[in-house]
């Protein structure tokens, strides 16, 4: 069950960051951009527990 809420998670973070960069509009980029290296940054500090990317910490 975590694993699913890990994807969902970066699914819309990752996700919609690379569909905001395909809009092809300097403001979708920047937030496409500010998205993806957001939650990448928040997953490093938080050791991937905010992001799902560590069950270990959920048992």
């Amino acid at each position: 069950m975590v694993g699913v809420g890990a994807a969902v998670l970066a699914l819309i973070g990752l996700g919609t960051g690379a569909g905001l960069l395909f809009v092809r509009k300097p403001w979708a980029t920047g937030a496409g951009l500010g998205l993806m290296i957001g939650w990448a940054l928040w997953s490093i500090v938080s050791a991937g527990y905010c992001t799902g990317l560590n069950p270990g910490l959920y048992a």
